[in-house]
Order: C-alpha cells, then structure tokens, then sequence
C-alpha cells in the first residue's frame, strides 16, 4: 500500500499540470484531493492544485531546489 501511495505522489509531482491535462489525469486529481483534503499533513496536493497548503512545505528551498509552478506547466 505505501508504495502505491509513493508511485501516486510522485506521479502527480511529475506529471504536467495545465488545461490540456488528459482525462485520466484530472479524474486522478479529483480522487487524490480528497485524501490531500483528508489528511494534509500527509499528503502534497503538488501539480493538482499548485496553491494548496499541503504544498507549502515542499516550497521551502532546499539546497538549492524548490518545488515551483513552471515544473507543473
């Protein structure tokens, strides 16, 4: 289970985020927000909803790299 959970997360962080999403890619967002909405201290909304809260840990730069919109574009 928690490396399904992994292959989700990192999926939705690489995965490109804007109008022409394909289909199965918005009906995944809508499933994962509603455990990102459930539980966001576990959680990173990521490319889905790029201004949730749970995404602002993974805004914090470090080393040198910070999660930032035009990855999702």
């Amino acid at each position: 289970m928690k490396y399904i959970i992994l292959f989700l997360v990192l999926f939705s962080f690489n995965a490109q985020a804007n109008e022409n999403w394909p289909p199965e890619f918005q009906k995944f967002c809508k499933v994962y927000m509603v455990y990102v909405n459930k539980f966001p201290m576990h959680f990173a909304a990521g490319c889905c909803e790029f201004n949730h809260p749970s995404n602002d840990v993974l805004k914090i730069e470090y080393l040198g790299d910070k999660f930032e919109e035009k990855e999702c574009v």
